[in-house]
């Protein structure tokens, strides 16, 4: 996903059951893309991009992970184009404490650290890793907000978790399509797509 400067120009949504939303969450475990105007923060990609509360963040995600290195500093820390942040609550034992975000013995990691050249962060598509109960908390926002996706992942998590389409309103770029059109339309598109999976309560 490097490289894409733009937001994905098809969309797909999902008008999903809110009983069955929870097969859903794991999507955000493998990975999505979501699309930024601009560089911005650890604190502002995770409060203004992905809808997360301030508190649930501050206290509940203390795993921060940019680029595989741990995030001590979430205000200066800048997420742009073809970065990957991982996410996790409290890690268990002393190499959770040391990983987490300002560890008290963040010294045990000094080579562990988050560099790349501020200078050169832009917009474009970011990587979103979500782990354990973060996972289950935070995916309904994110997937509505949209996220960027290739169209052979979503075939894939549709046929691993065993998701019924029939059950699904769908809409290709807007228009309605059957389960079997979104098959066949997934199937020949090779660029991502911007994926939105909503909930339908009734």
């Amino acid at each position: 996903m490097v490289g894409i400067t733009c937001a994905a120009s098809n969309q797909l949504v999902l008008t999903i059951p809110e009983n069955s939303a929870k097969v859903w969450h794991g999507l955000l475990r493998r990975g999505v893309g979501v699309f930024i105007e601009q560089a911005l923060s650890v604190r502002d990609f995770m409060t203004e991009i992905l809808g997360m509360d301030l508190d649930y963040a501050t206290n509940s995600v203390p795993g921060l992970f940019l680029n595989n290195a741990p995030v001590d500093d979430w205000r200066e820390e800048l997420v742009g184009d073809g970065d990957e942040l991982g996410m996790s609550g409290t890690m268990p034992g002393l190499c959770g404490i040391a990983l987490r975000r300002s560890s008290p013995i963040k010294a045990f990691r000094p080579d562990l650290v988050s560099r790349h050249d501020e200078d050169a962060r832009r917009g474009g598509v970011a990587t979103v890793k979500m782990f354990n109960f973060v996972a289950l908390d935070c995916f309904k926002p994110v997937l509505k907000r949209g996220v960027v996706v290739s169209p052979s992942a979503v075939l894939e998590y549709v046929d691993d978790q065993e998701i019924s389409l029939q059950e699904c309103g769908c809409e290709w770029n807007g228009s309605p399509a059957s389960p079997s059109e979104v098959r066949e339309i997934l199937a020949g598109v090779c660029e991502e797509i911007k994926l939105f999976v909503r909930m339908n309560a009734g």
